[in-house]
């Protein structure tokens, strides 16, 4: 196949894993280079298993987590932008799109993965990533926009397809009865999963094939499971739930036409 370039960006270390991680090993399998972009190190996270980090040195144990889990998918070193954990809604916006549109110009992706306008659950730094990333995903093309960045290795670059990640009620709907929360705890109060009607979701990648390495990307995120976790003490168990096997989409902005369709490929028509 053709050398594509795929790029996810995210907001934390372990972001990329549950919803993405198959999508990121399947590519990389194929011979794409991929990429994972994340906002911060994740300094905010919870520490699950207290023997494995302290709050002192938990963004060092997590930016750990994330390359251990991108050596297992196959993709790059994970690129940090280098931002606080919790705080990307009252950093200056401006600043971390244009930062986000300097990597999108010396990548030179095809494809984006992202989050939604929902955040999955509501989290504000996800939020806050999918704004930048959507604006980016127009600016980088625009030679008028930030104009001090180009240079050799950074011309503008227009992406072809940007996707957001979605959950399906039937994939939260089976969650929640094999033991996983319906809701993700913040500052005590939860917030829950946030479904896409079927109708919604244009594409639905099968990751069967890359299940274990799924697994055990997820498995890098040992802060954030604990010891208690069903990924940790069920994982055969947990590999045959058939909501791990496919991961869904939202096509949101495309330059090379829209599926007819449900897709089942993000390389389609490029």
């Amino acid at each position: 196949m053709a050398r594509y370039t795929l790029m996810a960006v995210y907001a934390h270390p372990d972001d990329e894993a549950f919803g993405s991680g198959g999508t990121l090993a399947k590519y990389a399998a194929q011979g794409c280079d991929v990429y994972v972009v994340t906002a911060t190190r994740g300094e905010a996270g919870q520490i699950a298993a207290p023997e494995i980090a302290t709050p002192a040195n938990l963004p060092d144990v997590r930016e750990r987590e994330l390359r251990c889990a991108c050596q297992i998918y196959g993709v790059h070193s994970p690129i940090f932008m280098g931002y606080q954990d919790g705080q990307l809604t009252i950093v200056h916006q401006g600043q971390a799109v244009a930062r986000l549109v300097r990597i999108i110009r010396e990548l030179r992706p095809d494809v984006i993965i992202t989050f939604g306008p929902d955040g999955i659950y509501g989290h504000y730094d996800h939020i806050a990533v999918h704004r930048w990333a959507s604006i980016a995903f127009d600016l980088a093309a625009d030679p008028d926009c930030f104009p001090e960045l180009l240079r050799d290795t950074c011309q503008p670059h227009q992406v072809r397809k940007l996707y957001y990640r979605a959950l399906t009620q039937a994939q939260i709907t089976a969650m929640v009865s094999n033991g996983m929360p319906e809701a993700v705890m913040m500052d005590g109060v939860p917030f829950p999963f946030i479904p896409y009607r079927g109708d919604e979701i244009t594409t639905i990648i099968d990751v069967s094939d890359w299940l274990e390495v799924k697994l055990a990307g997820i498995r890098c995120h040992a802060t954030q499971l604990g010891h208690d976790n069903p990924f940790i003490t069920m994982p055969e168990e947990v590999m045959q739930q058939p909501w791990l096997r496919t991961e869904c989409y939202v096509l949101a902005r495309s330059t090379v036409g829209w599926p007819q369709g449900t897709e089942i490929d993000l390389l389609e028509r490029l």
